[in-house]
């Protein structure tokens, strides 16, 4: 982080890369604010496009002697872009060539960002080039993937403050956010909503985030292996009674999460544990676990019963009887 009012050694080259563009941009904008006031940026940043971007205008806003400020920065966005062709000074790779000799030759009071929004293979030439300059500094972004989801969630309410419970982040990883920004957004929502003096539930999310389609069955088969029969009726009625969904889809979700409690009392029955589970299932690690202390709450014979009971339920519902009136009365015997 730069500091106007002491002297600090500043990266020649910063390279903020990868393919998780909200958080490259939010990196960008806490070293362009680190610089104060807006006036002291607008004097000291300068931003290019490397498609039109020539070395020799590269190299004179390096050069530039920063304005009634210790530091300037000096942005470039797109060097790897391989549509990139510039019309000033030769091509883009004249350019790169040009850029990795002068690396070593950036003054003092400039900081250059390098800013690439995907992924660079460990050979690509100018990763290579900037990890071989003495100071520089390497920042990847890479999206979170399905399985760092829960954990992404939790750090991104830390971090403005607040927290998940483990079932509200599921609820949210699981309610099909499409992408950093909008989770973002709706995390800063649902602190709002709990105004930061408690965790954010998974009840939470299902009021305010449209798109938690899943969580709330995730409830409902919650609530059914810990055999909690006030909340799968209750969650079972706002699912099916209010036609969000048609109680087939809702039957199988519930047909899912049983034989997932099966198959996880085989594996512990056997000696495993719930690493064992997650590998051997392809679960998360939240649902592995979570599925693992279920299926304790009952014997494997029991599990046995009930998957072949809920496998004749499938077959009268597919057949044309009341697929309400199983559901309610699968919830009644599961939860009783």
């Amino acid at each position: 982080m730069l500091h106007l009012n002491r002297m600090i050694t500043l990266p020649p080259v910063t390279l903020i890369y990868g393919n998780d563009e909200f958080a490259i941009e939010e990196k960008l904008k806490a070293l362009i604010e680190s610089l104060g006031s807006k006036d002291n940026i607008l004097m000291n940043v300068s931003e290019f496009e490397a498609k039109n971007l020539s070395f020799a205008e590269l190299q004179a806003a390096c050069d530039a002697v920063p304005f009634l400020s210790p530091y300037r920065l000096v942005l470039v966005r797109g060097f790897m872009d391989k549509s990139n062709s510039s019309n000033k000074g030769g091509s883009s790779k004249d350019v790169m060539e040009s850029f990795i000799r002068y690396l070593t030759k950036i003054p003092s009071t400039t900081g250059l960002i390098v800013i690439e929004k995907r992924k660079l293979p460990s050979n690509s030439r100018l990763l290579k080039a900037v990890r071989a300059t003495k100071g520089a500094k390497l920042e990847e972004c890479l999206l979170p993937t399905k399985n760092d989801l829960l954990q992404w969630i939790k750090d991104r309410a830390s971090k403005m403050g607040g927290a998940f419970t483990d079932s509200g982040a599921y609820a949210l990883a699981d309610a099909g956010v499409d992408g950093p920004r909008a989770l973002s957004s709706e995390i800063d929502k649902l602190l709002t909503y709990v105004n930061w003096e408690r965790s954010v539930e998974a009840d939470d999310v299902i009021k305010l985030v449209p798109m938690a389609g899943q969580a709330d069955i995730f409830l409902l088969v919650d609530s059914l292996a810990n055999r909690d029969g006030h909340t799968a009726m209750r969650e079972l009625r706002r699912l099916v009674g209010n036609g969000n969904r048609e109680p087939i889809g809702v039957f199988g979700m519930i047909v899912r999460q049983y034989r997932l409690l099966l198959q996880t009392k085989e594996i512990l029955q056997a000696g495993g544990n719930t690493a064992d589970v997650k590998n051997i299932l392809g679960l998360h690690s939240f649902v592995a676990d979570k599925v693992s202390k279920q299926s304790q709450r009952y014997e494997l014979s029991t599990l046995e019963h009930i998957y072949r009971r809920l496998l004749s339920m499938d077959v009268a519902m597919k057949t044309g009887s009341d697929s309400e009136t199983i559901l309610d009365v699968m919830v009644a015997g599961l939860t009783a």
